[in-house]
């Protein structure tokens, strides 16, 4: 006859939940940062006109490197739940309004670009009038992607907020202030030759690790997001952390 767990038979070990409530943010956080990184070194470069687009395009790295792009915004946006719910929210929106355009250029492109390369028929892709300005420069299309800029620029605007007025220690404030700038950039770093984008990307690497071990590094307290602050609530907090909730209005 089997033993029945409540016969004294002992329990499995359980995970501590403010040790999983310290491990799952801090590896979205640094999760984000390697693809964000990885994106432009991947992405490749080249005069984005004729043949010279299509390989560009063509290339395998140039789909992972997109893709690498889609998941890091969506790593970001879910991680930054642990820091701050007001930013996290802006992130929400601005990688929903990102996708949609990342999306074209990851898959689009790359499909266009192979059937180029395996037909030599260039014109497809000339600039100015190509496929890929065609889709680029789409009113509709083109205004989303800003849109979603914008509201990643907000998320920054706000973690920079949270530097300032919650008091966080240096780790921490290092981390929101290099995520905070790379956020606030990423539409005018698309202008930046390829030396100044792949930078960008690590310092949206930099940021983000910092804040992944600062995560880490928390307490194993973890209050419910959204929850309010009280006197007392942040016993728990080591100082210097970055609280996991929004605490200020």
């Amino acid at each position: 006859m089997e033993p029945h767990p409540s016969d004294g038979a002992p329990a499995p070990p359980a995970v501590p939940a403010g040790r999983a409530g310290r491990v799952a943010p801090a590896a979205l956080l640094g999760l984000a940062g390697a693809a964000l990184a990885a994106y432009p070194a991947l992405r490749g470069h080249a005069v984005e006109d004729g043949l010279a687009a299509a390989e560009l395009y063509a290339r395998p790295a140039w789909l992972w490197a997109h893709v690498l792009a889609m998941a890091g915004f969506v790593l970001v946006a879910l991680g930054l739940a642990a820091v701050d719910r007001a930013a996290q929210r802006a992130a929400v929106v601005g990688t929903a309004l990102l996708l949609p355009y990342y999306g074209a250029e990851a898959y689009g492109l790359h499909a266009v670009g192979r059937r180029v390369v395996e037909t030599g028929d260039a014109a497809v892709l000339s600039a100015g009038d190509g496929a890929a300005d065609l889709f680029r420069y789409e009113p509709v299309a083109v205004t989303l992607f800003a849109l979603g800029w914008v509201a990643l620029a907000l998320a920054g605007a706000r973690l920079v907020v949270v530097a300032v007025r919650r008091s966080p220690g240096p780790l921490a404030r290092a981390g929101l202030v290099l995520t905070a700038a790379a956020l606030a950039t990423y539409l005018p770093q698309f202008f930046l030759p390829p030396g100044g984008r792949t930078a960008h990307g690590v310092l949206a690497a930099a940021g983000l690790l910092l804040l992944a071990v600062d995560r880490a590094r928390a307490p194993g307290a973890q209050r419910p997001p959204g929850s309010p602050t009280r006197a007392g609530a942040g016993a728990g907090v080591r100082p210097g952390s970055v609280a996991p909730t929004s605490t200020v209005r």
